[in-house]
């Protein structure tokens, strides 16, 4: 009768570990893999966001980066790899503004991302994936406690060709 509870406890520890398995080894949906290039910044409000907040969105510097992301002055590239790594880099003019690589995530639709060895966090953690396709990605996050309301909406197209990793036979 003693060896019950152990067993118990061991059927137990086993069935966390089995149930918890699938959940870790979820992998990233073939279509985020690759490359993609930033298309466009956009932010969207609520009905409730005040007016206040609002004017604080005709922001000159977003507005300038559209425009040379449009011209190809400036490209915000990520490399998603099937590992779960990834590496971002923001040029601009020819020079290159930030490197950054690290680890993703992801699940239910949330992006969770971490880059140690960046000073102000990874680009992509706590993001959502608010459309995914093959050509197309758009992740939304909330603008910052400073705009209220407001949710950032960044859209990337697939630069190259789609990765062999993701299981689509490519063109010869």
């Amino acid at each position: 009768m003693r060896r019950f509870p152990e067993f118990l406890l061991a059927t137990g520890c086993l069935f966390l570990l089995l149930s918890a398995a699938p959940a870790l080894a979820q992998k990233a949906p073939p279509t985020l893999l690759g490359r993609w290039q930033t298309r466009q910044i956009a932010f969207t409000t609520t009905a409730a966001t005040p007016d206040s907040v609002r004017d604080q969105l005709d922001n000159p510097d977003i507005a300038d980066l559209n425009q040379a992301i449009f011209m190809g002055e400036a490209q915000l590239i990520v490399d998603f790899r099937a590992d779960g790594s990834y590496q971002f880099t923001i040029n601009r003019d020819g020079k290159q503004l930030r490197l950054e690589t690290g680890t993703y995530s992801l699940a239910n639709g949330h992006l969770q991302a971490s880059s140690p060895g960046s000073a102000d966090g990874s680009s992509f953690h706590d993001q959502q994936v608010q459309k995914l396709a093959r050509r197309t990605l758009v992740l939304v996050f909330p603008a910052g406690p400073e705009l209220p309301g407001v949710e950032e909406e960044i859209e990337y197209r697939r630069v190259g060709p789609y990765p062999a990793s993701a299981g689509v036979a490519t063109e010869k």
